[in-house]
């Protein structure tokens, strides 16, 4: 069974019986065997991870302070009378 995925620039393609991965473009195509294609999907995961974290530190540390902070207000939040 292949499985495909098209976008408008690229194509990823997994073909289960050869447990090849194929990533290609109008120019280029590359073939993964299985075991760079999993080495491949843990690095996309690992960098998805990290940037994950450093927005939710981010995120942590901007509800802290607003926590701490007595005031609300913000210039962008319109105010309703």
């Amino acid at each position: 069974m292949i499985i495909k995925k098209e976008l408008k620039n690229a194509a990823f393609e997994y073909n289960e019986e050869t447990k090849s991965f194929t990533l290609s473009n109008s120019e280029v195509r590359i073939e993964l065997n299985k075991v760079y294609a999993f080495a491949f999907m843990r690095f996309v995961v690992r960098m998805a991870q990290k940037n994950w974290l450093i927005v939710k530190k981010k995120l942590d540390k901007l509800t802290e302070n607003v926590i701490q902070s007595d005031q609300f207000n913000h210039p962008d939040q319109m105010e309703f009378l």
